[in-house]
């Protein structure tokens, strides 16, 4: 049974390479990070309780339903570890609960299942894993509910998956200006933040944005996608200057142009 777990792990785990189609596992981990927040977190409670039983069965010779001794776990381990970056992300390390939460509807459930003093140790090790599930699962519900899009976005922001994300906000009608405000003033990466202010342009407020556009344009002024967050600034201004000049040149425009009274910084 062991080796026909091991070995649908590992066919399972191959079928990616392929399928060239499929996403790579980094941008994996930052869908499964939207739903199941600090997705680390649960990668790293995945291992340690399949690793502590482990450890249990090999030390006290109890058989556990997929669960192989220690050798076998640094070789599994790893294993999934590895393929969880290359195709599905970290959706195969998550098959390393089931075994500990079947050995604890066992151990809670099944009275005849194992001798007396080995139940109350299966127990504790049980009660420990489905108390740090719980809390999980408590974590990341408080985690979704508190988090807005602009600081899911902004915390993997140099993934496809949060570009896709900040395009959602930009084109939505209306735009989500509080969360593209956000990621243009605390965004490091170029192609967001001139996303962010596509988004803005067409709906924004020009006293309020306008100050925000200029900062940004500012800040990436050079970079190839300056010229979205020019495109933005004319748009949100209807000033007629030539492209691509420079941030300085907006600012005097700007400060002299009476429709726009807000202070530029």
């Amino acid at each position: 049974m062991k080796k026909r777990y091991l070995l649908l792990i590992v066919w399972l785990s191959l079928i990616g390479s392929a399928n060239e189609s499929l996403a790579c596992g980094s941008c994996m981990y930052v869908y499964f990070d939207k739903i199941l927040p600090p997705i680390l977190l649960w990668v790293l409670f995945s291992v340690s309780w399949y690793f502590s039983l482990s450890i249990y069965a090999f030390i006290t010779k109890t058989k556990i339903w997929g669960v192989f001794g220690p050798v076998g776990g640094l070789i599994l381990i790893p294993f999934l570890y590895a393929t969880s970056f290359m195709y599905f992300g970290p959706i195969f390390i998550f098959l390393l609960i089931l075994p500990g939460i079947i050995l604890s509807l066992k151990v809670f459930l099944l009275s005849k299942w194992i001798d007396i003093k080995g139940k109350r140790n299966l127990r504790v090790i049980s009660a420990i894993g489905i108390s740090c599930f719980t809390y999980l699962i408590l974590m990341s519900a408080n985690i979704n509910r508190d988090r807005t899009e602009a600081d899911f976005i902004l915390e993997h922001e140099n993934s496809g998956p949060s570009e896709m994300f900040c395009k959602r906000l930009a084109y939505a009608n209306p735009p989500r200006l509080i969360d593209l405000r956000e990621i243009v003033l605390k965004g490091k990466n170029s192609r967001l933040i001139a996303i962010a202010c596509e988004g803005i342009a067409t709906h924004g407020d020009p006293v309020r944005d306008v100050p925000l556009l200029i900062n940004a344009y500012e800040r990436i002024f050079g970079a190839s996608e300056d010229e979205k967050v020019e495109s933005a600034l004319f748009k949100l201004t209807g000033l007629d200057l030539p492209e691509g000049s420079s941030p300085d040149i907006w600012k005097e425009q700007l400060t002299a142009d009476s429709k726009i009274t807000t202070k530029i910084y």
